[in-house]
């Protein structure tokens, strides 16, 4: 469960990655669990946020082949199997998360935070980039996260385990060490004609290739459709649109909750007020208030910041809570406590901004750009509808498309594998190639390039190429190979002779560098060192 929400955090903060995605809902599945639909668009969000977790981490991009190989695409589609069966239960079970839990997890999370304080705006770019699924995916991840806590919560960890790990982390080495450098000796490696076509003959499956396709294509740029607004369709959009250039009026709040439920039962609502009217009079008195939520409150997502629910407009709270807190004023303290399905609430209002619109002289840029590159984007898919007919019917497209004005581009486009139920479509060049005939023209495809209209040439199958078209891989190959059987001998004849000697003379005579790391830890691993010869190190005996 750890690991599956990792990834979902990867993905859940990708904006508008999902290759030549439209950035729209799907109604197409990749797997359904119980009735629940996993969209497309889930699988390339999060199979994209894995891409980027390993640029980050590795300092190279994971190419599709590494992805494949790895099984990448089937992982992710058993991650979000899993995901939605644990959401599932976890509603099922009660554990579901409350809208007033949302809010504050939402409020406390520093991807939509300013100076460490919640920021709407924030909050609403992100909505608007991830589209009408986020605020449903943002809390199917918090969720999994409240359920990873109530199991981790749930863990019973020995004194003698604590200690052992303590120890652990804290035992240092320092070790000195020896590299036997591949790059010479791959430079210095030869290989010959028939050990080339040997290899070949032996490791065939190293240089197999997807199914490919020879292709044609024109791309019709929207920037070079852009055309000229007049300043009266820039007016008519700010009035039409004028919501969207209003910040309505915000307030800071904190609260003190005491929990009751909706039926709790005479006892209980006395002392649930109670509580909260003792409150109320000891903030009045002059007593922190913020101190006080520390105190008393039951709502674990503000009560160790001080009752702090960061910056709030209306629509985000429940009624009851909404209506009570609008009441007030900058510095008022609820006079009464306030009852909502969660319970009562002691509430106060630390700050405030009132409802402001932006001038449209200050947004006329925005909205220029905006309605711009939206005309402009209609007016290259409209051109590329008038001219896909003459392509189509051409004997020669390349002829065809230059007499047209434009600049046709020939390239070989490979097919990426899918994971079992990852549904076809034509919404991507590669989903259009590959679902055309010999011959075929698609109509016109959005890409982040442009509006593409291709044509299909030639069809490869999969298999390995002639040796003739990968000759260089191959024998690149073959260097490698013949220069990592030498380092392997030269390492342990190395290794045999420091065991009894100086590590220093034999990794001189078998041509090493020899280094000495500084000591490190599991805790504080060294810089230079691969981790995996860290932990090597770590689990061998001095000397």
């Amino acid at each position: 469960l750890l690991v599956v929400i990792a990834a979902f955090v990867a993905s859940l903060f990708v904006f508008g990655s999902s290759g030549f995605d439209d950035g729209g809902a799907r109604a197409d599945a990749v797997a359904t669990v119980n009735g629940e639909t996993i969209s497309r668009r889930q699988y390339q969000d999060r199979f994209q946020g894995y891409l980027e977790m390993y640029a980050r981490r590795n300092q190279g991009r994971l190419t599709a082949e590494l992805a494949e190989q790895l099984g990448l695409p089937q992982r992710v589609v058993d991650e979000l199997v899993i995901e939605a069966a644990v959401v599932q239960r976890a509603q099922k079970e009660g554990l579901g998360l409350s809208d007033e839990e949302f809010n504050a997890a939402v409020h406390a999370m520093r991807e939509f935070q300013d100076n460490g304080r919640f920021s709407m705006d924030r909050y609403r770019r992100f909505l608007q980039a991830r589209g009408v699924e986020a605020e449903r995916e943002l809390r199917r991840y918090l969720t999994l996260r409240k359920v990873q806590r109530l199991i981790v919560g749930g863990v019973r960890v020995t004194d003698a385990e604590v200690e052992q790990a303590w120890a652990l982390r804290r035992e240092e080495v320092r070790a000195a060490w020896a590299l036997v450098e591949l790059a010479p000796l791959v430079a210095a490696a030869t290989a010959t004609d028939e050990e080339v076509a040997e290899y070949l003959a032996k490791h065939g499956d190293e240089f197999k290739l997807p199914e490919r396709r020879k292709v044609q294509y024109v791309t019709f740029v929207a920037k070079d459709f852009t055309p000229r607004l007049p300043d009266a369709e820039i007016e008519k959009y700010y009035t039409e649109h004028i919501k969207e250039f209003e910040t309505p009026r915000q307030l800071q709040a904190s609260h003190v909750l005491v929990r009751v439920g909706e039926t709790g039962g005479s006892e209980a609502e006395d002392r649930a007020r109670e509580k909260v009217a003792a409150v109320i009079k000891r903030a009045t008195a002059g007593e922190d208030f913020a101190k006080l939520a520390r105190e008393v409150s039951e709502d674990p997502g503000t009560k160790d910041s001080g009752g702090d629910l960061g910056w709030v407009s209306q629509g985000m709270m429940v009624p009851q809570f909404e209506q009570a807190l609008f009441a007030l004023k900058k510095g008022e303290l609820s006079a009464e406590p306030v009852r909502t399905p969660f319970g009562y609430h002691a509430i106060k209002v630390t700050d405030a901004r009132e409802a402001s619109r932006k001038p449209m002289k200050e947004v006329a840029p925005q909205i220029r750009d905006r309605l711009a590159a939206e005309a402009a984007d209609r007016a290259a898919k409209a051109k590329a509808d008038e001219i896909r007919p003459a392509l189509q019917g051409a004997q020669d497209f390349t002829a065809e498309a230059r007499k047209q004005g434009l600049t046709p581009v020939e390239t070989t486009m490979t097919k990426i594998g899918r994971p079992p139920g990852m549904p076809g479509g034509t919404d991507t060049l590669e989903e259009a190639a590959f679902g055309l005939a010999v011959g075929g023209v698609t109509p016109p495809v959005n890409t982040p390039a442009g509006w593409v209209v291709l044509k299909v040439t030639e069809a490869i199958p999969p298999g390995v190429p002639p040796l003739a078209e990968i000759r260089d891989r191959v024998t690149a190959a073959v260097k490698r190979s013949k220069a990592e059987a030498v380092a392997a001998d030269r390492v342990k004849q190395l290794a045999d002779e420091a065991k009894g000697g100086d590590l220093s003379a034999a990794a001189r005579k078998a041509g090493a560098t020899v280094g000495d790391a500084a000591r490190f830890s599991r805790a504080k691993p060294a810089e230079k060192l691969p981790g995996d010869v860290q932990v090597a190190a770590l689990q061998t005996p001095a000397g």
